[in-house]
C-alpha cells in the first residue's frame, strides 16, 4: 500500500452526516472529511471499494485518500473529538463549491446522471440516498452532481421495494426497465467497473482487517459476500426486484 496522507490538523466534526465525519487538514494543505474510528471497519471498506467502483463506472466523486491520524495529533485534540481515533482512515476531499443536494433540485440533474446513480446504488445495494437525505452534493459553479457517502452499501437487509419507493432518483427506474438496450449497456459498464475491485482491495490498510488497535479481533467485514453482490452485474439477477 502507498504511504497514507498525513493529517496535520483536526478542525472538528462536520455539521452533516450520520457517521459524523471530521473536517481535517492534510499535509497537502487540503481539507478532507475523515471517517475513522468513529465509524466501523466495514464502513471504511465500503467507502474505499465503492469509491473506486464509482470512478471506474463514471460517476463524479470528490478525490479520496487513505489518510493517517497520528497518536500525537490525537492526544492534542479535544477529548470530545477523539472518537476519530488514530491510524489509517478514509478521507474525502472538501468540495468548495458544492452544496448539499436538495430534492427540489432533481430537475437540474440530467436524466442520464440520475439513471447512473440509481443503477449504481442498486448494484451496490445502497439504500441510503433518500428523498429526505440524498447524500449527494451539487456543484453550483459547474452545475454538476457530486456523489458521496457509500458507507452503508452492501446492506444485507436491502429491501428492493423500499429502495424503489424512496431513492431520490427512483422515478427513472421504469424507464430503465423498459429499455433493454440500456440494461445491456449498464451491465457492460458495471462489469468494467468491477475490474477496479482487486486494486482497491490490495490497497486497503492492514489495520482495516481488524476491529481493534491490537489487531487480534477480525473486523466484521465479508469480502466474499460483497463479491457475490457485485457479480450480479453479469447476470439477469441484476434487474430482479423480487
Amino acid at each position: 500500500m502507498a504511504l497514507a496522507l498525513q493529517i496535520v490538523e483536526i478542525l472538528g466534526p462536520s455539521d452533516q452526516g450520520k457517521s459524523r465525519p471530521y473536517k481535517c487538514r492534510g499535509e497537502d494543505g487540503v481539507v478532507y472529511y475523515v471517517k475513522g474510528r468513529q465509524t466501523n471497519r466495514a464502513s471504511l471498506w465500503h467507502e474505499w471499494i465503492c469509491g473506486h467502483l464509482a470512478l471506474r463506472f463514471g460517476l463524479r466523486l470528490p478525490p479520496f485518500e487513505i489518510v493517517e491520524i497520528g497518536d500525537d495529533l490525537l492526544r492534542e485534540t479535544p477529548a470530545e473529538w477523539q472518537d476519530l481515533g488514530a491510524g489509517p482512515a478514509f478521507g474525502s476531499r472538501l468540495h468548495p463549491s458544492a452544496l448539499w443536494m436538495e430534492v427540489g433540485w432533481v430537475s437540474k440533474v440530467p436524466v442520464n446522471v440520475q439513471r447512473d446513480v440509481l443503477v449504481f446504488d442498486w448494484w451496490i445495494r445502497n439504500g441510503d440516498r433518500l428523498t429526505g437525505n440524498t447524500n449527494l452534493l451539487f456543484d453550483a459553479a459547474a452545475k454538476e452532481l457530486v456523489v458521496i457517502d457509500h458507507n452503508l452499501a452492501f446492506d444485507r437487509d436491502f429491501n428492493a421495494a423500499d429502495f424503489l419507493a424512496h431513492h431520490v432518483f427512483a422515478a427513472q427506474w421504469s424507464g430503465i426497465c423498459s429499455d433493454l438496450v440500456a440494461q445491456v449497456d449498464y451491465a457492460q459498464r458495471l462489469s468494467g467497473a468491477l475490474e477496479a475491485l482487486p486494486l482497491a482491495c490490495h490497497n486497503v490498510p492492514e489495520e482495516w482487517h481488524w476491529a481493534n488497535a491490537e489487531m487480534d479481533v477480525p473486523a466484521k467485514f465479508d469480502l466474499a459476500d460483497i463479491k457475490n453482490t457485485l457479480s450480479r452485474c453479469a447476470t439477469p439477477e441484476l434487474w430482479r426486484t423480487v
